[in-house]
């Protein structure tokens, strides 16, 4: 292994991430790993950088709003109420099976056309392999085809999560950005990503995590900066322009004592539904029942659209990305939200993911592992047992999902607590989080 200076670049930005690491393979010296999108140093004056950082921002997070906002928009035209779980409990079963069914389908095919179009060059992969210095960068027209499939599928009540969309919309617009000014965008995707993740869940720090996770943004000085900056003021401008909040009511935050109590009745079963919902996501890809089957790809996407379609007809609480019924544990939980959580957004999330629709998999995670607590806290109900309040094991049942289920322990550590606005549940949840992780350790 040899470390090389990476020439034309100046300053620290001279250096990937202090050097670039090659590695010798039968071909000779490859490179291995590095930062050298991120580290790129632009020749145009800094205060036009700060400029364009502002703008990137700015966009990233009223866009994070504005999708979010439009689809409620839409959904209290179609039903009178802004929310999916309401919405889905508003109207006919079969209405609600046949709007997601159709919606599912449609996405699906926007996503797999958009993949198949401009593979290599969509959402925060793209990013990644800008940043180690390949000759990709992620394609504006993919990344606006995909967030259109995931709005739609979102405005139709479909089990899925928003996330991806909402960072990759920041993300594409930050590389376009930079790249029209003489960079190679990829800090300005960056801080786009950051800054769109930290005002759709109001949690920066989780940001700055999720960020590091996908791009290894510790490797680059410059590239930490952009992403730290960008969590920062997305969050500043959605909390102070948009009027952002906790994405779960902060009056319904638990003790300390009670959310500990409330982990040793979540653990095992949180683990349980995380882990589970990973292993379908895994396992059943967008082509699983094409290759398992024999069948067409349009036979498989009908079977997966219907499946996702009736498990929300069916389970009504499974509607939408799951923020909506979790929401509801912090007051009264019944045990049909609980089924709903663990069976229906568990079947109608993987269904929805394996036809090709381009949506994400944060909420729904959560939402599965919360849904086996409820149920583990119904069936000690049942025999007599009433140790803790409901929202105290929703809340440690999150964070197991976050660390079980996205395989992120230290993003779950700060994530939850930023979810529902409170701090100080950092070390509980932190020994909620090393507990799960242990045991989805001792299950690999």
């Amino acid at each position: 292994m040899v470390l090389v200076r990476a020439p034309g670049l100046s300053g620290f930005n001279g250096l990937i991430g202090r050097c670039t690491v090659l590695s010798r393979s039968k071909d000779g010296f490859a490179v291995q790993s590095g930062a050298v999108g991120l580290d790129f140093d632009p020749r145009r004056p800094w205060v036009a950088t700060v400029a364009l950082f502002v703008v990137v921002v700015a966009f990233a997070a009223t866009f994070a709003h504005i999708f979010t906002r439009a689809a409620e928009h839409v959904l209290r035209l179609i039903s009178g109420s802004p929310g999916p779980v309401a919405a889905a409990r508003m109207l006919p079963r079969v209405e609600v099976g046949l709007v997601v069914t159709s919606a599912v389908m449609v996405a699906a095919a926007i996503g797999r056309w958009s993949q198949a179009t401009w593979t290599g060059r969509l959402g925060v992969e793209a990013v990644a392999a800008s940043a180690r210095g390949e000759d990709r960068r992620i394609s504006v027209r993919g990344s606006a085809m995909r967030i259109a499939g995931t709005w739609l599928a979102t405005v139709a009540m479909a089990s899925i999560g928003r996330e991806t969309a909402i960072i990759e919309g920041g993300g594409a617009f930050g590389s376009a950005l930079g790249r029209r000014t003489g960079g190679r965008g990829d800090a300005l995707a960056a801080a786009g990503m950051a800054a769109g993740f930290a005002a759709a869940y109001h949690a920066p720090i989780a940001a700055v995590l999720y960020l590091d996770e996908h791009l290894n943004v510790r490797r680059s000085r410059r590239g930490s900066l952009f992403t730290i900056a960008g969590a920062i003021a997305g969050h500043v401008f959605s909390t102070r322009v948009l009027d952002g909040h906790p994405v779960f009511p902060t009056m319904a935050a638990a003790r300390t004592s009670s959310i500990a109590i409330g982990a040793l009745i979540a653990l095992v079963p949180a683990v349980t539904g995380a882990r589970l919902l990973l292993e379908a996501r895994v396992r059943l890809g967008s082509n699983a029942l094409t290759e398992r089957f024999a069948t067409r790809p349009i036979a498989a996407t009908m079977t997966l659209a219907v499946i996702a379609g009736g498990s929300v007809a069916l389970f009504r609480d499974a509607a939408g990305n799951g923020v909506e019924a979790l929401r509801s544990s912090a007051g009264a939980v019944t045990i049909g939200l609980a089924v709903a959580l663990a069976i229906g957004k568990l079947v109608g999330t993987t269904a929805a993911l394996a036809s090709g629709v381009p949506g994400g998999a944060l909420t729904p995670t959560l939402s599965v592992a919360v849904g086996f607590a409820l149920l583990a806290s119904f069936a000690l109900s049942a025999v007599g047992i009433e140790p803790v309040d409901r929202w105290s094991i929703t809340i440690a049942a999150m964070a197991v999902g976050v660390a079980v289920g996205l395989r992120s322990p230290l993003m779950a550590v700060v994530m939850v607590p930023e979810l529902v606005g409170d701090y100080s549940l950092i070390p509980v949840i932190s020994a909620v989080v090393a507990a799960a992780w242990l045991l989805d350790r001792q299950i690999d």
